[in-house]
């Protein structure tokens, strides 16, 4: 495997892990806040 291959699947799976990171953390503010699972928050990713 070529450097350049290894360095862009490190960068896409960084940028994956930091939306799943983020929806997750809004999940549960807004849980927090409101006391009520929001299911359509999976639709705006």
């Amino acid at each position: 495997m070529d450097i350049q291959i290894a360095l862009l699947l490190a960068q896409d799976g960084i940028t994956n892990g930091a939306i799943y990171a983020l929806l997750a953390l809004a999940l549960v503010l807004v849980f927090a806040v409101t006391r009520v699972i929001f299911i359509p928050q999976g639709e705006f990713v």
